[in-house]
């Protein structure tokens, strides 16, 4: 029974963890808009702001809703070192494959090829790396 109940654990955290990286990225894509349309900040300023936006409230509700560790006694600094870490790696990951693969499938096709071996990493890292010791 424990391992049904680990099983549907993981699956739970997985749905939940894709639905907030949709919402990070209408969150980024609304900063990044509203910032470059709607005040004409530079893109390389808009996209960091809401790069930065979005990873701060993907740690929080990553934390609160989808690994459930909001608990008071889990200390949010070295969690937020260890989430900020993961998605520097990450990133670097992202860039390479899409890199790798653009010659053979262009950008837009390979950007989107790589985002799902990065998702399952980004995944496996927030559950096993970052909220670890808060899971239920």
């Amino acid at each position: 029974m424990s391992g049904a109940l680990m099983d549907s654990s993981l699956i739970r955290q997985g749905v939940r963890f894709c639905v907030v990286g949709v919402a990070n990225t209408l969150t980024c894509l609304a900063i990044v808009w509203g910032l470059r349309d709607g005040a004409g900040v530079p893109v390389w300023l808009a996209s960091a702001a809401g790069y930065v936006a979005a990873t701060v409230q993907s740690y929080f509700v990553n934390r609160s809703w989808t690994f459930g560790g909001g608990e008071a006694a889990v200390p949010v600094g070295g969690q937020m070192v260890r989430f900020v870490g993961l998605n520097v790696v990450i990133g670097g990951l992202f860039s390479a494959l899409t890199s790798w693969m653009a010659p053979e499938l262009g950008v837009r096709l390979a950007s989107l090829g790589a985002l799902v071996p990065v998702t399952v990493l980004s995944f496996l890292g927030a559950r096993f790396f970052v909220f670890h010791k808060v899971q239920a």
